[in-house]
């Protein structure tokens, strides 16, 4: 029995130790790798509405807008930004509202959300060569030059169907242009010199290295099926998230000490016991927080704070059942082997449930939706962890000769 409680013990100190270095590493040390992300209304950034708007052609159907939403999110999360959200306003509504936490920028966001970018290659007669559509790679390069770093450029790359139509067009049109056109403007009209049968090539457009760089990123990620126009935008400002975040740092840990009074008051050692196993929870919780990279926004607090509602009820079905069984005039030690033997059932069906609720909310929900999910799925397992087995290990460890002899100790 004693080897059982040293091997358990062990391995929980080792796991709090892990999660205490990725906390120091993330919150303290400042590690690039670990450092808290915080969503839009933590962070501050950019929110943007747009409107799909019918055209010559192309409508705004429920399809085109739909894909529209996920060209967006291509485009969003090429950008790098953490936890943004593209979503229709409504199920039958033509608006998409755009989130991009940490964003200082609208206009460039405006440029990069709502552009079409819908690249053709041309011949002189007007029949398109190739398309986006058929584009596999795009990226901001610079031409050569002797005394300089030179021209920005994007250079693409071709699928295997954009290859073979682009060498045929090459072969057919020596001597001739093919223009390059994004969004019916030309780029360039380059005069065919040889066959390109490699699939790549580069675009020349008197481009800042900027605007390269957008393009690049536009066309990596598709066009546009339908115009968008935006409505509305509004930069959020990062002071009142702030404020709300140390706040809140100041409210986990008044709760968190009203918390460990109360379970003191009423279970007194288990009750402390309790309080060891919410540390080692907290500790759990914010390092998978870092490890997986999870954005904070006010629906992920609010994930974390359920969690922790979880993780205490968990501890009060467990001494309750111990009590009971205490109740029946059993010892100390095999009232609290039954107690968490027979309240496991409950407190493991209670949090499955959580965890499958989490799962269609992550499955079909977006954004802070799925932060809120991923927060509290996070949550509930590491309360399983601390309920089920750190609070075990700490209260048979309180059976160890000379520590706790009675009942009344346990619970008063």
């Amino acid at each position: 029995m004693r080897s059982k409680v040293t091997a358990s013990l062990i391995l929980v100190i080792v796991v709090a130790i892990v999660a205490g270095v990725i906390n120091y590493q993330g919150l303290i040390a400042k590690n690039t790798k670990l450092v808290p992300k915080l969503g839009l209304d933590l962070r501050g950034g950019v929110r943007i509405v747009l409107e799909a708007q019918d055209t010559e052609s192309a409508k705004a159907t429920n399809d085109a807008i739909n894909a529209a939403v996920s060209v967006i999110d291509k485009r969003v999360n090429a950008l790098g930004v953490s936890e943004a959200v593209a979503v229709r306003e409504g199920a039958n509504s033509k608006r998409i509202m755009v989130e991009l936490p940490g964003w200082e920028d609208p206009e460039r966001a405006k440029e990069i959300i709502g552009k079409t970018a819908l690249l053709e290659f041309k011949t002189e007669d007007g029949k398109v060569v190739v398309s986006g559509k058929n584009l596999t790679d795009a990226k901001l390069v610079f031409s050569q030059a002797q005394d300089s770093l030179g021209e920005p450029q994007i250079a693409f790359t071709l699928d295997a169907v954009g290859k073979a139509a682009f060498a045929t067009a090459t072969q057919a049109n020596i001597g001739k242009k093919i223009s390059i056109y994004l969004d019916s403007q030309v780029l360039m009209s380059p005069t065919v010199e040889t066959a390109i049968t490699d699939g790549q090539g580069v675009i020349s457009g008197g481009f800042t290295a900027e605007q390269a760089s957008n393009d690049a990123l536009l066309l990596k990620s598709g066009s546009l099926p339908v115009k968008l126009v935006a409505i509305s935008e509004e930069v959020v400002g990062p002071s009142l998230g702030n404020a709300f975040v140390r706040r809140s740092a100041l409210a986990a840990v008044i709760a968190f000490l009203l918390v460990v009074i109360w379970m003191f008051v009423m279970y007194r050692y288990l009750g402390l016991v309790s309080g060891i196993a919410l540390i080692i929870y907290a500790d759990i919780l914010m390092a998978a927080y870092l490890v997986l990279h999870a954005t904070l926004s006010l629906p992920a607090i609010g994930g974390a704070i359920l969690s922790i509602g979880m993780a205490v009820d968990a501890n009060c079905i467990i001494f309750e059942r111990i009590r009971e069984e205490l109740g029946m005039k059993k010892t100390v030690k095999s009232a609290i082997g039954a107690g968490f033997s027979r309240a496991f059932r409950a407190v493991f069906d209670s949090n499955l449930t959580v965890l499958v609720g989490t799962a269609f909310l992550f499955y079909f929900g977006s954004g802070t939706v799925r932060g809120f999910a991923v927060t509290l799925a996070l949550g509930v397992l590491a309360s399983m962890f601390t309920a089920v087995f750190a609070s075990h290990m700490l209260v048979d460890l309180l059976l160890t000769p000379g520590i706790v002899r009675n009942s009344r100790k346990f619970l008063g």
